[in-house]
């Protein structure tokens, strides 16, 4: 699906474009770190600690691994668009690259919150 041109001629602006590269990549860079904070907690350091008693410790399940991956992958979309925004803002031109990436990460938008209420209906009955 295609976005009109009106819309891609709106964020070509460059206060909008600036704006745009400034919150996502905000945004984008709080939750990275606050994905790969959790992460290194739930895989690295408490199952090391707790190592001396095997059974002490339970990984987190496949469903929340496979979201905080798709977190990640979003949050360096957002980055990656956020750097392309600024490079777009300074010469003039907005490449399709940064047009596919802006794409990109509001799919994966979709994508994550989709798969969050998923999760959440999932878990009320009981799985």
């Amino acid at each position: 699906m295609k976005a009109p041109d009106s819309v891609w001629q709106f964020i070509e602006r460059r206060r909008v474009l600036v704006t745009l590269g400034v919150v996502i990549g905000l945004a984008s860079a709080i939750l990275l770190w606050g994905a790969i904070e959790n992460a290194y907690l739930d895989y690295w350091y408490y199952p090391k600690g707790k190592s001396a008693d095997p059974g002490l410790y339970i990984y987190p399940e496949l469903r929340y691994t496979i979201f905080d991956a798709v977190l990640s992958l979003w949050c360096i979309d957002g980055l990656i668009f956020s750097l392309m925004s600024f490079r777009s803002a300074r010469y003039g031109n907005t490449s399709t690259l940064a047009r596919r990436t802006l794409s990109l990460y509001f799919a994966l938008l979709a994508v994550l919150l989709l798969g969050g209420i998923s999760m959440i209906v999932v878990r009320s009955h009981g799985y």
